[in-house]
């Protein structure tokens, strides 16, 4: 059976993704900061080193078949990125880049769609309105490096939500602020310029495994299929859980382009995808109804460390 080893297991693309491929197969798990609660990996490392040496010592260990980088750009953009170290974000991904080609693993990098920016909408994969900041650079730089040394790899943009898991220094997301947020009654500031085109992180894993089934690699974009600003997603938010809403709009300038990363139109496109695999992608509305039902159904719970006792599995 196929063994798969998540780096990033920390992070909520990298918890999501382990939760829904739990008892389907064998997982390994890499953390890249700290450890969390997570029950689903047979083997459970912490490295936030991006040293090769590290990286192929883990590898040789697990013997996976398949290797997921969900790292820094994994995570929405719409979460504060300015703690990143990006030089060693390029050297990780690509050390663990490496390590799956000495076992022979299939390697899938998750990288963002905060690569782009407007002012055009709905970027296609190969759209040249690119954002110019050194996190984008660098993020792109990643994508060109593993297209290069390994032709074989499929590589993912996409802006995923979901709830995070839990640990002993849990990084909270930008959704779970907002929930806690809403649920205090705070006026939490909220961007209506920047647009993105989000995907419940357990959507986009249902997605990436029908990819991998069909044997896909390349470039492809895996994202909703409607684009909101973060005001709009409150909104919607805080109806589906039964929250008052009184967002602080942060309203920029309508007429000139956003500037910073990911602060513009990250849109995606999705028509690769959707031909490659022959299906649709869901709309925000209905991620955020899955979203509020993992919430209910002890999905979260589990996620948090709060529960012991396996849970369903939530596709």
């Amino acid at each position: 059976m196929e063994r798969t080893l998540i780096v990033g297991i920390d992070g909520v693309v990298g918890a999501n993704l382990a939760m829904s491929l739990s008892g389907l197969q064998p997982l390994a798990g890499v953390a890249l900061t700290a450890p969390v609660c997570e029950d689903v990996c047979e083997q459970m490392e912490v490295c936030d080193s991006p040293h090769l040496a590290d990286a192929l010592a883990i590898a040789d260990q697990a013997q996976p078949q398949r290797v997921v980088v969900a790292g820094v750009g994994a995570n929405s953009c719409w979460d504060d990125h300015s703690q990143v170290s990006w030089e060693r974000t390029v050297e990780s991904a690509l050390a663990w880049m490496s390590a799956a080609q000495s076992v022979g693993a299939q390697f899938t990098l998750i990288s963002s769609d905060a690569v782009f920016t407007g002012p055009w909408m709905f970027h296609a994969e190969n759209s040249h309105s690119v954002c110019p900041s050194r996190e984008a650079n660098a993020l792109r730089e990643i994508e060109r490096q593993v297209s290069l040394r390994n032709p074989d790899a499929l590589i993912v943009r996409t802006h995923a939500f979901g709830w995070s898991p839990g640990g002993e220094q849990p990084a909270e997301s930008w959704l779970e602020s907002l929930v806690a947020d809403l649920q205090a009654g705070h006026r939490p500031r909220l961007d209506c310029v920047r647009h993105a085109s989000p995907i419940l992180a357990t959507d986009l894993a249902a997605v990436l495994s029908k990819a991998w089934t069909a044997g896909l690699t390349g470039l492809y974009h895996i994202a909703g299929a409607e684009r909101v600003n973060p005001a709009q997603f409150a909104r919607r938010l805080a109806h589906q859980f039964a929250l008052p809403f009184a967002g602080d709009s942060a309203v920029g300038s309508l007429t000139d382009c956003a500037q910073g990363f990911g602060r513009g139109e990250t849109s995606l496109q999705t028509r690769k995808i959707r031909r490659a695999l022959g299906i649709g992608l869901p709309l925000v509305s209905e991620g955020i109804e899955r979203l509020y039902a993992q919430h209910l159904n002890g999905y979260r719970d589990r996620m948090q460390g709060r529960l012991l006792a396996a849970g369903p599995r939530v596709a």
